[in-house]
């Protein structure tokens, strides 16, 4: 089995708010590294392109849901380099932003603990925006 990490932040904004805003692809450049460069549709609605200071991501997305699920994979060139899971669940409120991410093949420990440690960081300018 492949190593995985899960982070949790709490968001005081509704489910159904918090969601709406991950699910449209345009805003991820909004609150993640991928924000440096331009976004745009690439295969359909739910692929996109970011085009930033590291080069080009593909970005695969799951179809909106009831279930306030996301997945999602980002590939650079042949290799998806992360794929992670979203969930948010309701509190109150506000909501908890659960993220798993999967550490792939030829990613290195050390490339892996450090995407973790800059996902918690643009996790945290995902709270700072919706709570604004």
């Amino acid at each position: 089995m492949l190593k995985t990490r899960t982070l949790t932040v709490l968001i005081n904004r509704s489910v159904d708010d918090v969601y709406g805003f991950l699910t449209n692809p345009a805003n991820l450049a909004r609150w993640t590294l991928l924000g440096e460069g331009r976004a745009e549709p690439a295969e359909g609605p739910l692929v996109w392109s970011y085009v930033g200071a590291d080069g080009h991501v593909l970005v695969r997305f799951s179809p909106p849901n009831p279930y306030h699920v996301l997945d999602y994979s980002l590939q650079s060139g042949v290799h998806v380099w992360q794929s992670s899971s979203v969930r948010l669940i309701r509190n109150g409120n506000g909501c908890v932003l659960v993220h798993t991410s999967v550490q792939q093949p030829l990613v290195s420990d050390a490339a892996f603990d450090s995407e973790a440690e800059w996902m918690q960081a643009d996790l945290l300018v995902l709270k700072t925006l919706m709570e604004r």
